[in-house]
């Protein structure tokens, strides 16, 4: 229960107006199959300014860098673990382990974003009865939807089953300045909240054995430099029969070119890119941690797990004529620290 959480908006791409607004659409802003989105986590020892309004400061330059990696695959549904439980999905948000965030984008009239369910091994949520719509586009400063869920729960460990409801709500919140550790500032951001309710009864039998409500608050950051959010920060409150609460800030890998590169060393390297049959995994590992390749097709299956050993110098082949072409997601790990790439396979 405790790692149950909503990505609302978590691949919204983004334009700029003639009047310097920015503004989410259909065309520039909804995941596609193929997309990735890295971000690393970032720690805090004080209070983050989400503040509302327009011509906001956000100063995150106090925040301190953390180890740990957040990834966005957006895989084709076909192939995923539950993609008969979805039939009108049209694309999954996989996270690089074992969790699936099931979408289905229209083409109407009124374009929209729908949350249809997320797939994860403690618990599964199905939005069967009403999906939840986390975009009607566009999306400016002032945009405010909300829009009721409801669906079926799924507990692997206790073997229950139950009922889910509530409400997503999505605000165009902010426009401002946000700064960055080392002073990177990005003007004429947009502050996108959304902030899901939703209450889990669950069954045994006729009986429900428990009741818990999770609130999940997202602030995310965009700017017109970037595809994904340059700041995600989120929040997530459980009560009732379970308990939990935390907070995370994320910022796009994308800002601070190779930031988690670096944290593998300054020599580290994948190529060639596209592959064909060979793949070159060059590093410098001071600290002799031992270092692991994973490679994900784009279903988001692991196709192929590497160990390269614990030398200060890694300088391995991998070889790669058992996959077939396509794309492919390769996250090398050394110690507790990764790096993910996309890979073409030829």
């Amino acid at each position: 229960m405790k790692k149950i959480y909503f990505a609302i908006l978590s691949g919204l791409f983004f334009t700029q107006i003639s009047n310097a607004q920015l503004t989410l659409t259909k065309a520039f802003n909804e995941p596609v199959i193929g997309d990735l989105n890295l971000s690393t986590r970032y720690d805090t020892t004080a209070a983050i300014n989400n503040n509302f309004g327009p011509n906001t400061l956000w100063d995150f330059s106090t925040l301190t860098t953390n180890t740990s990696v957040a990834t966005s695959s957006y895989v084709p549904v076909a192939g995923t673990p539950s993609a008969s439980t979805f039939p009108s999905a049209t694309f999954v948000d996989f996270d690089g382990n074992s969790g699936y965030t099931y979408w289905k984008a229209t083409t109407t009239a009124t374009p929209q974003l729908e949350l249809l369910g997320i797939v994860q091994p403690s618990l599964s949520i199905n939005l069967n009865a009403n999906s939840a719509i986390a975009a009607v586009w566009p999306i400016v400063m002032g945009y405010n939807k909300t829009d009721a869920l409801s669906g079926t729960v799924q507990t692997a460990t206790a073997g229950l089953s139950g009922t889910a409801n509530g409400n997503i709500n999505t605000l165009g919140s902010g426009t401002g300045t946000i700064v960055l550790p080392g002073s990177v500032t990005f003007t004429n951001v947009l502050q996108v909240t959304a902030t899901q309710t939703i209450n889990v009864a669950l069954f045994a039998g006729p009986i429900p054995v428990a009741t818990a409500t999770l609130i999940n608050k997202t602030f995310q950051y965009y700017h017109s430099s970037q595809k994904f959010p340059i700041v995600t920060v989120s929040y997530q409150d459980i009560s009732g029969a379970f308990t939990s609460n935390s907070g995370t800030v994320r910022i796009n890998n994308n800002i601070f070119t190779g930031i988690h590169e670096n944290a593998l060393g300054s020599d580290f390297s994948l190529y060639p890119n596209p592959a064909t049959d060979k793949l070159n995994v060059v590093l410098s590992n001071k600290k002799a941690e031992n270092v692991s390749v994973k490679i994900f097709n784009n279903l988001g299956q692991l196709v192929k797990t590497v160990a390269l050993g614990n030398a200060n110098d890694i300088n391995n082949q991998i070889d790669l004529s058992d996959l077939n072409s396509g794309l492919y997601v390769v996250k090398t790990t050394v110690g507790n620290a990764s790096s993910s790439k996309k890979l073409i396979k030829e």
